[in-house]
């Protein structure tokens, strides 16, 4: 079979016409999936929870940074306290190789 009989076999039949309601439909059918795309794509771009918990902490901290300098002093030493004992709890010396 020919490539030209095969387009002469798709003319023939009724199915392949065009009509204005498939033409309407095919349009409706490609505007559809252009907008769930653009929805999709859309909400891939919204923030999720953990990148909105992070934004709070950031303001949080920037709202606690007129701290005097003294009040800055005691913050750090605090935090290195209480790393240093969790470093005392946590870490466990390994035994020497032999």
């Amino acid at each position: 079979m020919f490539y030209t009989e095969r387009i002469t076999i798709y003319k023939e039949i009724p199915m392949w016409k065009k009509t204005p309601f498939k033409e309407l439909l095919g349009i409706l059918v490609v505007g559809g999936f252009i907008t769930l795309l653009a929805l999709g794509l859309n909400y891939l771009q919204k923030p999720n929870a953990l990148e909105k918990i992070e934004q709070r902490l950031d303001e949080a901290e920037k709202s606690q940074s007129v701290l005097t300098d003294n009040e800055k002093k005691l913050k750090t030493e605090a935090q290195t306290k209480e790393w240093e004992e969790v470093d005392e709890k946590t870490i466990i010396p390994l035994p020497k190789p032999k």
